[in-house]
């Protein structure tokens, strides 16, 4: 090859009117440490006549001619690949050759070439159980996942669905960003998707199966993804309610507009498929007269126990009605009374040193008494 181009050259030359002399070497060097580089970086090649003297030196590159210069040439161009770069002295005047340097071989390597990842549903989607496979078309890279908890991939790109994982995950629900990686010895490059992680559906939480007129009760979904419906709008509505903050806080509600029992639906499409969900809730009238009540059916909760100094408290009753709850300490001194509604929560603030206190309960005949801890 180095022959061929020689002689090109040298035809060259004369056809041009140069002459050719063989006299005088001349020896080329890049001054790396490798035969391997990487594009973009500058490479200074030097050319060493075998004897002192005025000359002209002409470059070339890939069989190109690439001009005259000086002794050194420098370049951050060399196309990608196996490159040949030889110098051919000459005179000063640049009209005579004296000689053809040895070529040198440079293979000029580029940063990795990686491509998009594509999956076979858009947007990318998987259920729990269910495995999404995604590929991508430079091959010799690794795939990498934010979340392996919730996503794990494998090493040919198959995404399994394990949990759905924790946090908002921009539109559609919470994401797990799956990541390929390619290396190559100039450095590596990535690129990512979002794959968006699914619960088969589940059954509606609600913080209370009855509501008061113009009051609210909280609903959720580990679906997620879905809408909310109510089976008549002039009983109960869904909403949302929004607590500002940093972050704000976002929480699904049903509201009670009328007396009387409405079904209240969650219904989607996510990667498990299309689902629907239901729930009753009945909305009463708690501004009437206050009712006897001849039975705590169900007990009571409170909680946080123990607290430091805050609990709520839920006295279910087989109707609404009106509680009494008074707190009293070890030697069964009262320290605190307040009235309560039952089935609904209230919130009963203890300015009390810590300890152990007990709280009682009292709707119409019967009491319901439990021990309450109160800590720092």
């Amino acid at each position: 090859m180095k022959r061929q181009t020689l002689l090109f050259c040298i035809t060259l030359m004369s056809f041009l009117g140069f002459t050719a002399k063989g006299q005088t070497s001349v020896t080329i060097s890049s001054g790396l440490s490798s035969d391997t580089v990487c594009s973009g970086g500058t490479i200074d090649f030097t050319a060493t006549p075998g004897a002192a003297g005025s000359y002209g030196y002409i470059w070339n590159v890939n069989g190109s001619y690439v001009g005259a210069s000086s002794a050194t040439y420098s370049t951050a161009t060399l196309p990608a690949g196996v490159d040949e770069i030889y110098c051919l002295l000459t005179n000063a005047a640049g009209d005579t050759i004296y000689s053809v340097s040895d070529t040198l071989t440079l293979t000029v390597n580029t940063l990795p070439n990686i491509l998009p990842i594509t999956s076979p549903i858009m947007p990318a989607a998987v259920c729990i159980g269910d495995t999404l496979n995604l590929t991508d078309d430079a091959s010799g890279g690794i795939w990498v996942s934010a979340d392996p908890t919730s996503a794990p991939v494998s090493t040919i790109g198959t995404v399994t669905g394990v949990a759905v994982p924790a946090g908002g995950g921009g539109p559609g629900g919470p994401s797990v960003r799956i990541y390929y990686i390619l290396t190559n010895s100039c450095g590596s490059d990535s690129v990512n998707i979002r794959v968006r992680v699914s619960a088969p559906a589940s059954a509606i939480t609600v913080s209370s199966a009855t509501v008061c007129l113009d009051s609210s009760v909280t609903v959720s979904d580990a679906t997620g993804g879905g809408a909310w419906n109510s089976s008549d709008s002039t009983i109960a509505v869904p909403g949302i309610n929004i607590v500002f903050g940093m972050p704000p806080t976002i929480t699904e509600q049903v509201t009670g507009l009328a007396a009387g029992t409405v079904t209240i639906t969650y219904s989607g499409m996510n990667a498990c498929g299309p689902y629907t969900e239901t729930t009753d809730i009945t909305v009463v009238d708690c501004s009437t007269a206050v009712h006897t009540v001849t039975s705590i059916a169900d007990g009571c909760t409170v909680y946080p126990n123990p607290a430091n100094g805050v609990v709520n408290i839920l006295a279910r009753s087989s109707k609404y009605a009106q509680a009494n709850c008074t707190i009293t300490n070890m030697v069964g001194a009262q320290v605190k009374n307040a009235v309560i509604n039952t089935n609904q929560e209230a919130t009963l603030e203890l300015n009390v040193p810590t300890g152990v206190y007990f709280m009682t309960i009292s709707a119409g005949t019967e009491t319901y008494t439990t021990k309450v801890v109160i800590m720092d």
